[in-house]
C-alpha cells in the first residue's frame, strides 16, 4: 500500500512539472556548441585510437588555466583523489580528515586504500573546510588534510597549511565545485601539496563526467603520472552512453524544455530499475556506497575518455566569457538580497576583499528553509540543492560511510538552512532568474 501511495504520489508530482512552461535547473547542456564541434566530438568517440593529443591539449589547457604546475585527467574528481592517495602511500591505518560536507564518492576513495575518514565542522561562512575544526580530530594517525572550497567560495586555506606544516601532513585541495577563484590573487589548487578538480555535469566546467589531478610539486606529479600511466578506458558501451547523455542534455537541459528532461529522467530510472540485467551506470553511481564500485562494471581508476576531453577543450576556450557571466550573475544576486529582509543570512565571504569568487551556486543560509525551499520549486529544480545533509548521494544513509548523526552539529545546522541558487544557466534567462529571485526573497513574511 505504502509503494502505491508513492508512485501516485510521484505521478502527480511530474504531471504538474509538465504543465510548467520552463523550470532552471542547475546543469547547463552544451547547447552552444555547433555541429561542427559536435561532428568533432563525434569523430573522437569512434576514433579507433586513444586520441593521446586530444587528451593532452585538454590537459595543457586546463593546468595552464590553473596556474603553473602539471595536470593529469581522470574519468571523475573521486579516481584523481584515490590515486593522490595511493601515491602518497597512505592506506591502512592512517587517518585522511575532511569536512562532514562531502559526497559519498570521496570516503568511498578513502575507504578503498584502508585509511579512515575522519569527520569535521565546516566553517558556516566560506561552507568550506575549518582550521578550527581540523585542529581538534588531528592525531598521529592523520596523514592528510582535505581543504575543500565550496561553490566557488575558497576556504580559509591558510590557516589550514600552518597547522599541516606543524603536524607534517599533506593537504590535497577539494576544487571539485569551485574553479578559478582567488585568494590575493593565487587560484584555488595553488595551494596545498595536490589539488582535485571535478569536470562532472553539474561541476563548473562540465565534461559530463571527469576529474584532474594537478600539482606544482613536479615529484609528485611525475608520480602520479606513473600511477595513472596504465589505467583502463571505460569500455566502449559504456563511452557511447555518456555520449547519448551528453546528446540528451544538450537537447534537454534548457529552461524550457528541462520540465519535460525531469519526466524522461523519471522514466528511465523506472525502466532501470524494473530491468533484471546488469546495472549499467552512466555518472558513476557505483561508488555511492562503501563496498559497491567492485561490482560497478567499469575499471577504477579510469582516465577521461578522448570524447569527453574534446567536449572540455570547448569548455576552456569559453570559459573567460562564462567566467565574466557567473560573476555577473553574483553581483545580481547580492544587489537584490541586499535590499531584502535576507540580507542579513548573506556571507561575508562574498564581500571579502582578498577573495575573488568565480561562483557555481549562490548560496546562503535561511531559517525558514523549507518554506523558502516549497516557494523556489515553482521555478528551479530544487531538488539538485546540495548539502541538505553532511554526506550526499549516500543511498544506504551517512551511516553506511562511517558518518554518524551528531558527530558535527554546527555543519547539520548549515545543512538544515542551506540555499542554492543557479549560476550556471544560458546568459538570455539571467532577467527571468533576477525576476523570480526579487520575487521569493521579496515575498518573505
Amino acid at each position: 500500500m505504502n509503494k502505491i501511495i508513492y508512485f501516485e504520489k510521484k505521478a502527480l508530482e511530474l504531471l504538474k512539472i509538465l504543465t510548467l512552461p520552463y523550470m532552471i535547473g542547475f546543469v547547463q547542456g552544451h547547447s552552444y556548441l555547433t555541429q561542427q564541434q559536435i561532428m568533432d566530438v563525434k569523430n573522437a568517440l569512434n576514433s579507433n585510437d586513444n586520441n593521446k593529443d586530444i587528451v593532452t591539449d585538454y590537459e595543457q589547457r586546463l593546468s595552464d588555466l590553473i596556474g603553473n604546475g602539471y595536470g593529469i585527467s581522470f574519468a571523475s574528481g573521486r579516481m584523481a583523489f584515490y590515486s593522490i592517495l595511493k601515491t602518497l602511500n597512505i592506506g591502512k591505518g592512517d587517518e585522511v580528515i575532511l569536512p562532514a560536507f562531502t559526497c559519498s564518492v570521496m570516503l568511498n576513495a578513502i575507504w578503498r586504500t584502508g585509511a579512515t575518514p575522519v569527520f569535521t565542522e565546516i566553517d558556516p561562512e566560506t561552507f568550506g573546510s575549518d582550521a578550527d575544526g581540523i585542529k581538534k580530530k588531528i592525531t598521529p594517525r592523520t596523514k592528510a588534510i582535505v581543504a575543500q572550497h565550496s561553490f566557488g567560495i575558497p576556504c580559509n586555506i591558510n590557516e589550514i597549511l600552518e597547522l599541516a606544516e606543524k603536524y607534517g601532513i599533506y593537504v590535497i585541495e577539494d576544487c571539485a565545485i569551485t574553479f578559478d577563484s582567488t585568494i590575493n590573487g593565487i587560484k584555488v589548487g595553488n595551494f596545498g601539496d595536490a589539488a582535485i578538480f571535478s569536470t562532472d555535469h553539474s561541476k563548473p566546467v562540465n565534461t559530463i563526467i571527469g576529474g584532474f589531478f594537478y600539482s606544482n610539486n613536479r615529484s609528485l606529479y611525475e608520480k602520479v603520472k606513473v600511477f595513472s600511466s596504465e589505467l583502463l578506458q571505460l569500455d566502449n558501451r559504456h563511452q557511447k552512453r555518456l555520449y547519448e547523455q551528453f546528446l540528451f542534455e544538450r537537447k534537454y537541459y534548457t529552461p524550457e524544455k528541462y520540465p519535460r528532461s525531469i519526466i524522461l529522467n523519471n522514466y528511465n530510472a523506472l525502466k532501470k530499475r524494473l530491468s533484471s540485467g546488469k546495472n549499467e551506470f552512466t555518472f558513476l553511481e557505483g561508488d555511492y556506497k562503501k563496498q559497491g564500485s567492485q561490482d560497478s562494471g567499469y575499471p577504477y581508476p579510469s582516465r577521461i575518455p578522448s570524447f569527453l576531453a574534446q567536449i572540455g577543450i570547448f569548455e576552456l576556450e569559453r570559459w573567460e566569457k562564462e567566467k565574466k557571466h557567473r560573476k555577473n550573475l553574483l553581483n545580481q544576486y547580492l544587489d537584490i538580497i541586499s535590499e531584502s529582509n535576507s540580507n542579513k543570512f548573506i556571507s561575508r565571504e562574498y564581500f571579502n576583499p582578498e577573495k575573488d569568487i568565480v561562483p557555481l551556486r549562490f548560496v546562503f543560509r535561511h531559517p525558514d528553509h523549507k518554506n523558502m525551499m516549497r516557494r523556489m520549486s515553482q521555478f528551479i529544480d530544487v531538488n539538485w540543492t546540495w548539502f541538505m545533509e553532511p554526506i550526499i548521494c549516500c543511498p544506504d544513509g551517512p551511516g553506511s560511510l562511517g558518518y554518524n548523526q551528531g558527530t558535527c552539529n554546527k555543519t547539520e545546522k548549515v545543512c538544515n538552512e542551506i540555499i542554492n541558487w543557479p549560476c550556471v544557466l544560458d546568459e538570455s534567462w539571467d532577467s527571468k532568474l533576477m525576476e523570480i529571485f526579487r520575487k521569493i526573497i521579496n515575498d518573505e513574511k
